[in-house]
């Protein structure tokens, strides 16, 4: 048994199984990750790693099991399947690319923007690599050591991981690790808030643990802590509001989608399409390649100089009712990037057919809206920025125009 002290949840052990997993170098690779991409423009302790955050969703779906354990009859939840939730928990997020949904963006603008065919699959890109490399480089530990659970351990962790459950049992998985209400946003918000050194993503995690339920298939929670689950959504919708969404944190992260896709466009770098290829791509020889190549891009992320923004955030309804969103596309391909359009999207909470937080009053489950005026009110979150290179400031004008005209 190993302890690792973590900041955000204090000491997590861990067992000798799930060592063997930790030490591969594809796990290990995910010290080199950052979690939110170049948000550490704009706070600078945002510098933590999806190293952390993985080691922290493990823990919280492994102390989520030992009270849903308590609190439900749920006989299937047995050491052994939760040991394969955590580890799925612990592999959530190892198919991330350098800088983490900033890569994945870098993607999109290829493919969008400037017509490149590259493989992308939105903000799902590292779950799709994440599957393979659980298939093609971690298959063999975790067959070696989770086997005693009786079950596929590697089918387990990729349904859990993909949303694509068979049993109940990866099913419940599944919820733990992607939902409304989990394990993955339970520990980014907190680790996130830290890092970043504000108090908005903090909420009663210890409270929350104890209060979760196992109803007629449903992940719920006990009627009594309303008020936790809304601590949560508040907490989600204030850093996205506060950090996330922050306009000067959207400025470099579009800064580095378009510096990295000069890179690729010039052919000075690859898109990795293997897990192999993966292992070889960090961060450093990005920057790296982007101080040789980069030129304007480099200039503006690593020495803050040369790219301003419009200081009026754009709104959803100025958007539509202006039409510029084309027209702002054709500039970036025009100016290879130098004009740039970034989007901001969320939704802090919605109910569907298929996706809800629940409440259970000890009778019956009933959907989180049904109880909660907070969950009522919440929309979703949209804005977006222009960034533009200061000798492209006449050409930007026309633009600077028909934002501050919108009210």
């Amino acid at each position: 048994m190993k302890l690792i002290r973590d900041p955000v949840h204090g000491y997590i052990e861990l067992d000798e199984q799930t060592l063997h997993v930790i030490s591969n170098p594809f796990f290990q690779r995910l010290r080199q990750v950052t979690q939110t991409g170049v948000a550490y423009m704009v706070y600078p302790g945002m510098t933590h790693k999806r190293f952390e955050h993985s080691l922290g969703t493990m823990y919280l779906a492994k102390e989520f099991c030992s009270f849903l354990r308590r609190n439900s009859e749920v006989d299937f939840l047995t050491p052994e399947i939760t040991s394969l939730i955590s580890i799925a928990g612990l592999l959530h997020d190892i198919g991330h690319m350098p800088f983490s949904h900033t890569f994945e963006n870098v993607l999109s603008v290829l493919s969008k923007v400037y017509g490149i065919d590259v493989e992308e699959y939105g903000k799902k890109t590292h779950v799709v690599m994440g599957e393979r490399i659980i298939q093609d480089e971690l298959s063999h530990i975790l067959e070696r050591e989770f086997s005693y659970a009786r079950v596929d351990p590697v089918k387990f962790v990729v349904n859990v991981i993909s949303g694509n459950p068979r049993t109940e049992e990866e099913r419940l998985g599944s919820l733990m690790i992607s939902s409304l209400l989990d394990a993955d946003r339970s520990d980014y918000l907190l680790r996130d808030s830290y890092f970043a050194g504000v108090d908005y993503g903090k909420f009663d995690i210890e409270r929350l643990k104890r209060v979760m339920v196992y109803v007629d298939g449903k992940l719920a929670i006990m009627k009594k802590a309303t008020p936790i689950v809304e601590e949560f959504l508040l907490a989600r919708m204030y850093m996205y509001e506060n950090v996330y969404f922050h306009s000067v944190v959207g400025m470099y992260n579009a800064i580095l989608t378009h510096g990295i896709s000069k890179l690729v466009r010039e052919n000075r770098m690859g898109i990795p399409s293997s897990p192999s290829d993966l292992l070889k791509l960090n961060e450093f020889n990005i920057l790296s390649s982007l101080q040789h190549d980069g030129g304007e891009f480099y200039q503006g992320l690593i020495e803050r100089n040369g790219f301003r923004r419009i200081k009026k955030d754009i709104s959803e309804s100025c958007l539509e009712s202006t039409g510029i969103r084309d027209e702002l596309s054709k500039e970036t391909l025009e100016t290879n990037g130098l004009i740039m359009f970034h989007d901001f999207f969320d939704v802090p909470y919605v109910e569907d057919e298929k996706e809800a937080i629940f409440i259970y009053d000890g009778d019956d489950v009933e959907r989180f809206s049904t109880v909660s005026n907070v969950a009522k009110s919440m929309k979703e979150l949209r804005k977006a920025i222009v960034i533009y290179h200061e000798k492209m400031k006449d050409r930007v004008s026309k633009f600077e125009r028909i934002i501050s005209s919108c009210k």
